[in-house]
């Protein structure tokens, strides 16, 4: 039996491991084999009966996918491998009530998946580091959010600055880049480790 157990706020990053065409070329021009970000909210309970005060929990997840900034069952993605990371002090992982306020505040209507800063500023900062160029853009924050984009707004609101502010985040750097983040474990999402 596995003890590995999630925790709320572990920030948790999808490894590639394909050998398909499209996910070979994925891992180069990344640079490495992490291509999406999420982030396990914990059991959060839903009100199924108010008379009888019945509440059902179950294992959820906050992630920036094509339906927009979400949260939803984690069972959504079982069997997808991932990197699971921590915060690393006490100071900030105090701040955890704070960053689920932050990440369902964040799911809220109005919160888009933005395929434009894909193409404004992530393909071109994967560019400029594949040529050792400098970024020519500055990265402007809105609503609409990449899943890695997402999880740093998530974060940065909960006054809790993973990454630098200049440059699009992207899946690696939470692993590569970030201090106040520990690899806590590399799993398989599945029941048995919630």
């Amino acid at each position: 039996m596995n003890a590995f157990k999630l925790e709320p706020v572990d920030i948790l990053i999808k490894i590639n491991e394909g050998e398909d065409p499209y996910s070979i070329v994925k891992r180069w021009v990344l640079g490495n084999p992490y291509e999406h970000a999420l982030m396990y909210l914990g059991n959060v309970g839903i009100v199924v009966s108010r008379r009888q005060h019945k509440i059902i929990r179950f294992p959820m997840l906050f992630e920036s996918n094509g339906q927009g900034v979400v949260i939803q069952s984690l069972s959504n993605r079982y069997g997808q491998k991932v990197v699971v990371l921590r915060l690393k002090t006490e100071h900030d992982r105090r701040r955890i009530p704070n960053v689920l306020l932050q990440a369902i505040e964040l799911a809220s209507p109005g919160h888009y998946y933005d395929y434009l800063c894909v193409v404004k500023y992530a393909i071109p900062r994967l560019i400029c580091e594949k040529l050792g160029l400098p970024m020519p853009l500055a990265w402007h924050r809105n609503e609409f959010q990449i899943c890695s984009e997402a999880l740093w707004e998530v974060f940065y609101r909960a006054r809790i600055k993973l990454l630098p502010s200049d440059i699009v985040p992207l899946p690696g750097d939470f692993v590569t880049d970030s201090p106040l983040l520990e690899e806590a474990g590399r799993v398989v999402l599945s029941e048995e480790i919630v």
